[in-house]
């Protein structure tokens, strides 16, 4: 540490040690972002045209409104998608951490 500059104290020891907690406040934030769609239909019905548009809401109105279920199959496996993307890498650190 001695004779570190501060961006080699900042690049080896400090962001190393805050990744966990980056990491996990990124997966929580992403699933609060994705399960948030009981909030958005109580309070909003599903906004004013596209205000509350959220990938849930826009999976629901496509599957079950506008019976095109193509398309709400496709966005649910986009959603899985992005959370497996999500979620891999996080699960990855977490279990390399450990050993």
């Amino acid at each position: 540490i001695d004779g570190a500059s501060t961006f080699a104290l900042y690049r080896r020891i400090i962001i190393p040690q805050l990744r966990p907690a980056f990491m996990s406040a990124f997966v929580v934030l992403a699933h609060m972002a994705i399960k948030s769609y009981d909030l958005v239909i109580a309070l909003t019905g599903g906004g004013p045209g596209t205000a509350t548009e959220l990938p849930a809401t826009f999976m629901y109105s496509y599957t079950f409104t506008r019976n095109q279920m193509g398309i709400g199959a496709a966005s649910a496996v986009i959603m899985l998608m992005s959370i497996a993307a999500i979620m891999v890498p996080y699960i990855y650190s977490e279990l390399r951490e450990k050993k």
